[in-house]
Protein backbone atom coordinates (compact mmCIF):
# COMPACT_ATOMS: atom_id res chain seq x y z
CA UNK A 1 0.00 0.00 0.00
CA UNK A 2 2.73 2.71 0.96
CA UNK A 3 4.24 1.89 -2.43
CA UNK A 4 1.33 2.88 -4.39
CA UNK A 5 1.14 6.17 -2.73
CA UNK A 6 4.70 6.82 -3.20
CA UNK A 7 3.94 6.18 -6.63
CA UNK A 8 1.32 8.77 -6.63
CA UNK A 9 3.74 11.17 -5.68
CA UNK A 10 6.23 10.17 -7.94
CA UNK A 11 3.44 10.13 -10.71
CA UNK A 12 2.70 13.80 -10.11
CA UNK A 13 6.21 15.06 -9.86
CA UNK A 14 6.98 13.03 -13.01
CA UNK A 15 3.80 14.94 -14.98
CA UNK A 16 4.74 17.51 -13.73
CA UNK A 17 1.73 17.92 -11.54
CA UNK A 18 3.38 18.71 -8.30
CA UNK A 19 5.74 21.57 -9.50
CA UNK A 20 2.97 23.35 -11.45
CA UNK A 21 0.47 22.71 -8.54
CA UNK A 22 3.21 24.45 -6.06
CA UNK A 23 4.30 27.14 -8.40
CA UNK A 24 -0.06 28.26 -8.43
CA UNK A 25 -0.05 28.34 -5.02
CA UNK A 26 2.89 30.19 -4.58
CA UNK A 27 1.21 32.77 -6.73
CA UNK A 28 -1.66 32.92 -4.66
CA UNK A 29 0.57 33.31 -1.11
CA UNK A 30 2.07 35.81 -2.60
CA UNK A 31 -0.51 37.63 -3.81
CA UNK A 32 -2.18 37.11 -0.36
CA UNK A 33 1.44 39.08 1.02
CA UNK A 34 1.18 41.69 -0.56
CA UNK A 35 -2.45 42.01 -0.39
CA UNK A 36 -1.99 42.11 3.05
CA UNK A 37 0.74 44.77 3.07
CA UNK A 38 -1.14 47.81 1.00
CA UNK A 39 -2.41 50.84 2.37
CA UNK A 40 -6.02 49.93 2.51
CA UNK A 41 -5.36 47.01 4.35
CA UNK A 42 -3.22 48.02 6.85
CA UNK A 43 -6.05 50.63 7.43
CA UNK A 44 -8.31 48.17 8.38
CA UNK A 45 -5.99 46.63 10.52
CA UNK A 46 -4.89 49.59 12.44
CA UNK A 47 -9.19 50.81 12.93
CA UNK A 48 -10.61 47.24 13.73
CA UNK A 49 -10.07 44.85 16.03
CA UNK A 50 -6.92 42.48 14.76
CA UNK A 51 -9.59 39.58 15.61
CA UNK A 52 -12.07 40.77 13.51
CA UNK A 53 -9.76 41.88 11.37
CA UNK A 54 -7.97 38.35 10.34
CA UNK A 55 -11.58 36.87 10.59
CA UNK A 56 -13.06 39.07 7.91
CA UNK A 57 -10.30 38.21 5.32
CA UNK A 58 -9.99 34.50 6.26
CA UNK A 59 -13.68 34.04 5.77
CA UNK A 60 -13.84 36.06 3.08
CA UNK A 61 -10.94 34.68 1.15
CA UNK A 62 -12.68 30.66 1.83
CA UNK A 63 -15.74 32.00 0.82
CA UNK A 64 -14.50 32.79 -2.86
CA UNK A 65 -11.88 30.35 -3.04
CA UNK A 66 -12.77 27.08 -1.66
CA UNK A 67 -14.61 25.91 -4.95
CA UNK A 68 -12.19 26.89 -6.78
CA UNK A 69 -9.32 25.80 -4.90
CA UNK A 70 -11.23 22.29 -4.51
CA UNK A 71 -12.15 22.19 -8.10
CA UNK A 72 -8.17 22.90 -9.16
CA UNK A 73 -7.36 20.02 -6.64
CA UNK A 74 -10.01 17.73 -8.61
CA UNK A 75 -8.42 18.79 -12.08
CA UNK A 76 -4.75 18.14 -10.91
CA UNK A 77 -5.35 14.66 -9.33
CA UNK A 78 -8.49 13.46 -11.87
CA UNK A 79 -5.21 12.15 -14.13
CA UNK A 80 -4.32 9.17 -11.41
CA UNK A 81 -7.22 6.73 -11.79
CA UNK A 82 -7.11 6.67 -16.22
CA UNK A 83 -3.45 6.52 -16.15
CA UNK A 84 -3.29 4.09 -13.63
CA UNK A 85 -6.01 1.74 -15.65
CA UNK A 86 -4.41 1.99 -19.04
CA UNK A 87 -3.34 -0.94 -20.59
CA UNK A 88 -0.15 -2.59 -19.63
CA UNK A 89 0.00 -0.65 -16.12
CA UNK A 90 -3.22 -2.31 -14.97
CA UNK A 91 -2.14 -5.34 -16.11
CA UNK A 92 1.21 -5.10 -13.73
CA UNK A 93 -0.29 -3.84 -10.82
CA UNK A 94 -3.01 -6.91 -10.97
CA UNK A 95 -0.11 -8.98 -11.65
CA UNK A 96 1.09 -8.21 -7.78
CA UNK A 97 0.64 -10.39 -4.96
CA UNK A 98 -1.89 -7.14 -3.43
CA UNK A 99 -5.58 -7.24 -3.78
CA UNK A 100 -7.43 -4.80 -5.84
CA UNK A 101 -9.05 -3.44 -2.73
CA UNK A 102 -5.61 -2.63 -1.83
CA UNK A 103 -4.58 -0.73 -5.53
CA UNK A 104 -7.70 1.38 -5.22
CA UNK A 105 -7.44 2.33 -1.99
CA UNK A 106 -4.04 3.12 -2.05
CA UNK A 107 -4.10 5.09 -4.90
CA UNK A 108 -7.68 7.02 -3.72
CA UNK A 109 -5.28 7.77 -0.40
CA UNK A 110 -2.20 8.67 -2.37
CA UNK A 111 -4.35 12.00 -3.96
CA UNK A 112 -6.00 12.65 -0.90
CA UNK A 113 -2.32 12.92 1.10
CA UNK A 114 -1.41 15.17 -2.19
CA UNK A 115 -4.02 17.31 -1.76
CA UNK A 116 -3.66 17.66 1.94
CA UNK A 117 0.43 18.51 1.48
CA UNK A 118 -0.94 21.45 -0.60
CA UNK A 119 -3.32 22.37 1.86
CA UNK A 120 -1.04 22.40 4.71
CA UNK A 121 0.90 24.59 2.83
CA UNK A 122 -1.14 26.91 1.06
CA UNK A 123 -3.23 27.76 4.34
CA UNK A 124 -0.82 27.06 6.61
CA UNK A 125 1.29 30.40 4.80
CA UNK A 126 -1.91 32.19 4.76
CA UNK A 127 -2.13 31.46 8.16
CA UNK A 128 1.48 32.57 9.46
CA UNK A 129 1.13 35.93 6.94
CA UNK A 130 -1.94 37.17 8.57
CA UNK A 131 -0.98 35.98 11.74
CA UNK A 132 1.75 38.01 11.78
CA UNK A 133 0.90 41.14 10.19
CA UNK A 134 -1.98 41.52 12.79
CA UNK A 135 -0.26 39.93 16.10
CA UNK A 136 -3.24 37.63 16.23
CA UNK A 137 -2.39 34.21 16.26
CA UNK A 138 -5.70 31.88 16.41
CA UNK A 139 -5.10 28.09 14.83
CA UNK A 140 -8.74 27.91 14.13
CA UNK A 141 -8.31 28.95 10.58
CA UNK A 142 -5.89 25.63 9.93
CA UNK A 143 -8.95 23.65 10.59
CA UNK A 144 -9.45 25.06 7.24
CA UNK A 145 -7.17 22.01 5.93
CA UNK A 146 -9.26 19.24 7.43
CA UNK A 147 -12.63 20.82 5.42
CA UNK A 148 -10.81 21.00 2.63
CA UNK A 149 -9.21 17.84 2.19
CA UNK A 150 -12.06 16.27 3.29
CA UNK A 151 -14.51 17.86 0.36
CA UNK A 152 -11.84 17.05 -1.65
CA UNK A 153 -12.06 13.10 -0.77
CA UNK A 154 -15.78 13.17 -0.73
CA UNK A 155 -15.80 14.16 -4.15
CA UNK A 156 -12.60 12.78 -5.70
CA UNK A 157 -14.65 9.30 -4.80
CA UNK A 158 -16.77 10.58 -7.90
CA UNK A 159 -13.68 10.50 -10.00
CA UNK A 160 -12.91 7.17 -9.27
CA UNK A 161 -16.43 5.71 -10.27
CA UNK A 162 -16.16 7.47 -13.52
CA UNK A 163 -12.38 6.17 -14.19
CA UNK A 164 -13.19 2.98 -13.21
CA UNK A 165 -16.31 3.41 -15.46
CA UNK A 166 -15.17 5.13 -18.59
CA UNK A 167 -11.51 5.73 -18.09
CA UNK A 168 -11.57 9.22 -18.83
CA UNK A 169 -10.64 12.20 -17.22
CA UNK A 170 -12.73 14.69 -18.78
CA UNK A 171 -15.53 13.23 -17.67
CA UNK A 172 -14.74 12.70 -14.42
CA UNK A 173 -14.47 17.08 -14.75
CA UNK A 174 -16.93 17.61 -15.95
CA UNK A 175 -19.52 15.74 -13.99
CA UNK A 176 -17.36 17.61 -10.75
CA UNK A 177 -17.74 20.87 -12.56
CA UNK A 178 -21.43 20.22 -12.66
CA UNK A 179 -22.13 19.12 -9.48
CA UNK A 180 -19.48 21.71 -7.38
CA UNK A 181 -21.13 25.06 -9.27
CA UNK A 182 -24.10 24.35 -10.43
CA UNK A 183 -26.52 21.32 -9.06
CA UNK A 184 -25.18 21.09 -5.77
CA UNK A 185 -25.60 25.35 -4.61
CA UNK A 186 -29.15 24.83 -6.74
CA UNK A 187 -29.82 21.81 -3.76
CA UNK A 188 -28.41 23.78 -1.30
CA UNK A 189 -30.57 26.94 -1.94
CA UNK A 190 -33.76 25.06 -3.09
CA UNK A 191 -35.98 26.75 0.13
CA UNK A 192 -34.53 30.00 -0.09
CA UNK A 193 -35.15 29.84 -4.02
CA UNK A 194 -37.11 27.02 -5.43
CA UNK A 195 -39.62 26.55 -2.96
CA UNK A 196 -41.43 29.26 -2.57
CA UNK A 197 -41.77 29.07 -6.26
CA UNK A 198 -42.64 25.28 -6.66
CA UNK A 199 -45.47 24.17 -3.90
CA UNK A 200 -46.00 21.11 -5.56
CA UNK A 201 -45.13 18.63 -2.63
CA UNK A 202 -43.53 16.06 -4.91
CA UNK A 203 -41.43 18.40 -6.71
CA UNK A 204 -40.22 19.65 -3.00
CA UNK A 205 -39.67 15.80 -2.19
CA UNK A 206 -37.70 14.99 -5.38
CA UNK A 207 -35.38 18.17 -4.61
CA UNK A 208 -35.00 17.54 -0.86
CA UNK A 209 -34.69 13.52 -2.28
CA UNK A 210 -31.61 14.77 -4.45
CA UNK A 211 -30.09 17.07 -1.51
CA UNK A 212 -29.83 14.48 0.88
CA UNK A 213 -28.05 11.88 -1.23
CA UNK A 214 -26.04 13.74 -2.82
CA UNK A 215 -22.64 15.64 -1.49
CA UNK A 216 -22.28 19.06 -0.45
CA UNK A 217 -19.13 21.02 -0.54
CA UNK A 218 -20.77 24.16 -0.03
CA UNK A 219 -22.08 23.14 3.28
CA UNK A 220 -18.70 21.95 4.26
CA UNK A 221 -17.46 25.37 2.77
CA UNK A 222 -20.23 26.70 5.08
CA UNK A 223 -19.07 24.96 8.40
CA UNK A 224 -15.72 26.13 7.98
CA UNK A 225 -16.92 30.21 8.08
CA UNK A 226 -19.41 29.21 10.78
CA UNK A 227 -16.55 27.91 12.99
CA UNK A 228 -14.28 31.06 12.33
CA UNK A 229 -16.45 33.15 12.54
CA UNK A 230 -18.08 31.73 16.04
CA UNK A 231 -21.39 31.07 14.60
CA UNK A 232 -23.82 28.85 15.90
CA UNK A 233 -24.35 25.08 14.01
CA UNK A 234 -27.28 22.98 14.11
CA UNK A 235 -26.53 19.23 14.26
CA UNK A 236 -29.52 18.23 11.46
CA UNK A 237 -30.71 20.35 9.58
CA UNK A 238 -29.37 23.85 7.24
CA UNK A 239 -32.02 26.52 8.62
CA UNK A 240 -32.21 29.97 6.87
CA UNK A 241 -32.36 32.61 9.48
CA UNK A 242 -34.93 36.48 8.65
CA UNK A 243 -32.01 37.91 7.02
CA UNK A 244 -31.26 34.81 4.86
CA UNK A 245 -28.50 33.93 6.22
CA UNK A 246 -27.96 30.36 6.24
CA UNK A 247 -27.27 28.32 9.71
CA UNK A 248 -24.88 25.15 8.68
CA UNK A 249 -25.22 21.48 10.29
CA UNK A 250 -23.11 19.43 10.28
CA UNK A 251 -25.18 16.72 9.23
CA UNK A 252 -24.43 17.93 5.63
CA UNK A 253 -20.90 17.00 6.31
CA UNK A 254 -21.68 14.03 8.05
CA UNK A 255 -23.83 12.75 5.02
CA UNK A 256 -21.38 13.96 2.64
CA UNK A 257 -18.75 11.38 4.25
CA UNK A 258 -21.61 8.35 3.90
CA UNK A 259 -21.70 9.50 -0.13
CA UNK A 260 -17.99 9.49 -0.17
CA UNK A 261 -17.91 5.83 1.52
CA UNK A 262 -20.70 4.55 -0.55
CA UNK A 263 -19.68 5.76 -4.04
CA UNK A 264 -15.66 4.06 -2.83
CA UNK A 265 -17.36 0.60 -1.58
CA UNK A 266 -19.08 0.53 -5.02
CA UNK A 267 -15.92 1.53 -6.95
CA UNK A 268 -13.96 -1.16 -5.39
CA UNK A 269 -16.80 -3.96 -5.44
CA UNK A 270 -17.04 -2.88 -9.66
CA UNK A 271 -12.84 -2.69 -10.01
CA UNK A 272 -12.94 -6.20 -7.90
CA UNK A 273 -14.95 -7.49 -11.00
CA UNK A 274 -14.04 -5.73 -13.61
CA UNK A 275 -12.35 -7.98 -16.14
CA UNK A 276 -8.73 -6.06 -17.48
Amino acid sequence: MLTIIQNTFREALAKKIFIGYYIFYAIVILFMFFAANTDSIQGVMALADAKQAVTFVETGFLAIAFPLILFFSLISTSSFFPSMLEKGTIDLMISKPISRFNILLSKYLGAVLFVFASMVFLFGSIWLILSAKSGYWDVTFLFSIITMTLAFAVMYSIVILISILTQSTIVSILVNFFLIFVLCPILSSREIIIFPLIQNETVQFIFNFFYYIFPKPGEIKDITISILSEQPLNFWKTTAGENMQMTSAWMSMISSVIFCITITAASIYYFSKKDY
